[in-house]
């Protein structure tokens, strides 16, 4: 072999070549470590895939059929002035009296709010209480005025329609599956609405819907805007508008932007359901200790085969040395060995892993098209887990290529 010194060390091409050597002289040790790193990938991707797929499907399961961002007019409470007493003065705030929150000049409002960078779409919304009563039946139930366009915007009515159609004209109604069953109604039939402001008005079943959410089903009632401004007793005004975003976790930043620019009070679904977020965070937190077990896993087994290769090539180390490859070349061989096994280990481990993560996917997969294993494939991090295990195996080879550049190219020789 011919070997081109510089200055105090050989070319790279000389290091790239004896690392490259070092490793397939030992075909059956680098295959094991390299079976390692893989196995090692594969769980990291596979924790990755199933916790983030979890979360996933658990906001969604929670946030699909919410706003992300609520604005609602802030509370205007009555107060009465008393006489001062030892020189105090009192407040008595009535609660009962209060007045009731509505929004007037709504259409410039969800304009605006809709033109505001991230926000997906922006809905008025008439909410309230009433009962519907059908024969001797009585169900409570929350009625949801909207305009017929943006009935899918917030709930996704239309997807999960099981009878009827998805649309809303006046004195016309859409009821959830457990609802209808409930009264044992169906569509084109009707039925009687009355508000908790007491106005009353038969509206015909035009579509059933089924989207999934036990309280949604059993309870919501849509209605078409003008209908529920009627049965609200509102002349013109919303209750609420309702607001999506193109990025859900964004909602508690563009809530105060929103408050700030509308002056009304904005509630987002990351505050409503701090429980769920406790529990995504707990989660996330034991898919990452099982990761860096998993790197470890990687650091240790590289580590020990590079150590016991310094030790077996201690006299072809010896002999380099004394023909002038220099510590800093020895240092780089073993640290070029370390990246070389962590790149092709964890490249061979995330092309395993998605393999075996799009496995589980379509052999759990249910007759409704969703996985009855909470996992993603996309959401596999692999990416991050290359680029992990190339480090941290080089990092790995540190201490081998220490021990191997104090060789003693003297008592090598002597031995």
């Amino acid at each position: 072999m011919a070997w081109q010194f510089g200055r105090d060390r050989l070319k790279p091409r000389f290091e790239i070549t004896v690392a490259w050597r070092y490793l397939r002289s030992s075909p059956l040790q680098t295959g094991l470590i390299l079976l390692g790193i893989v196995v090692g990938i594969l769980v990291y991707t596979f924790m990755a895939a199933l916790i983030n797929g979890l979360a996933k499907r658990l906001t969604n399961d929670v946030v699909g059929n919410l706003a992300h961002i609520t604005l609602e007019p802030p509370e205007r409470v009555p107060a009465l002035l008393l006489t001062p007493a030892e020189g105090r003065l009192q407040v008595a705030v009535q609660r009962l009296n209060q007045q009731r929150t509505e929004i007037t000049g709504w259409r410039q409002l969800v304009t605006s709010i809709a033109q505001t960078p991230g926000v997906t779409v922006a809905v008025p919304q008439v909410i309230g209480n009433g009962f519907i009563q059908r024969g001797e039946k009585i169900a409570p139930v929350a009625i949801t005025g909207c305009e017929p366009e943006n009935l899918s915007a917030i709930i996704d009515v239309a997807a999960g329609l099981v009878r009827g159609l998805a649309t809303l004209a006046p004195g016309e109604a859409l009821i959830g599956a457990r609802l209808a069953e409930e009264l044992g109604v169906t569509t084109g039939q009707r039925l009687q609405v009355q508000s908790e402001r007491g106005r009353t008005r038969a509206l015909m079943i035009r579509g059933i819907f089924d989207v999934g959410s036990a309280s949604v089903n059993e309870r919501v009632v849509f209605v078409e805007l003008g209908t529920a401004q009627a049965l609200m007793d509102l002349q013109g005004s919303v209750t609420q508008i309702a607001v999506k975003l193109r990025d859900i976790f964004t909602a508690q930043q563009l809530a105060g932007r929103l408050a700030g620019s509308t002056g009304l009070e904005a509630k987002n679904w990351i505050d409503e359901n701090r429980r769920l977020q406790e529990g995504l965070r707990s989660q996330g937190m034991t898919g990452d200790l099982i990761k860096i077990f998993s790197l470890m896993v990687i650091i240790i087994g590289v580590a020990s085969k590079l150590l016991l290769a310094a030790v077996r090539r201690s006299p072809e180390i010896g002999i380099m040395r004394s023909m002038g490859v220099s510590k800093r070349s020895i240092i780089f061989i073993f640290l070029l060995q370390g990246w070389l096994l962590g790149l092709l280990g964890s490249s061979l481990g995330a092309g395993v892993g998605w393999f075996f993560c799009e496995f589980l996917r379509v052999v759990t997969l249910r007759p409704d098209g969703r996985s009855g294993l909470p996992i993603d494939p996309a959401q596999g991090e692999y990416g991050l887990a290359i680029v992990l295990a190339t480090v941290f195996s080089t990092l790995a080879a540190i201490l081998p290529a220490r021990a191997a550049a104090k060789v003693d190219p003297v008592e090598v020789l002597h031995q």
